[in-house]
């Protein structure tokens, strides 16, 4: 460089293939193509052989993609009510005890809080 000479040792590696990478670290999970599902049951305990009406809540803020509910609609424990989109994931809202619904408070597209109503179900 700029007339200057330099004199370089140059010693071999281990092999002469490419240098060792470091460990691949862990995948990242990434948005899943699979509905997940929202907690199934609130925090009281079910209902056993009826009882008063019994109003579901959000348990994430989205918006409703699925309402698979209808007013007289007879469901079983763990039947699908409704879906909600949260942060590019399907959460399936699934009946926590037998019953009838009498009320659905949501319609697709709706925005929903954590915490909104969302389906009234009377236990049978």
């Amino acid at each position: 460089m700029s007339g200057t000479a330099y004199s370089v040792d140059v010693e071999p590696t281990r092999s002469a293939a490419a240098p060792e990478a470091a460990p691949a670290a862990e995948p990242e999970p990434g948005p899943s193509e699979e509905p997940s599902t929202a907690p199934l049951f609130p925090s009281e305990s079910s209902p056993e052989g009826g009882g008063a009406p019994r109003t579901m809540t959000a348990p994430i803020p989205g918006a409703v993609t699925k309402v698979a509910a209808a007013v007289g609609l007879s469901v079983e424990r763990g039947g699908e009510l409704l879906t909600i989109e949260a942060m590019k994931m399907f959460n399936v809202i699934r009946s926590p005890w037998r019953g009838t619904v009498t009320t659905v408070h949501v319609k697709d597209g709706d925005r929903v809080v954590q915490g909104q109503p969302l389906v009234t179900l009377t236990p049978s």
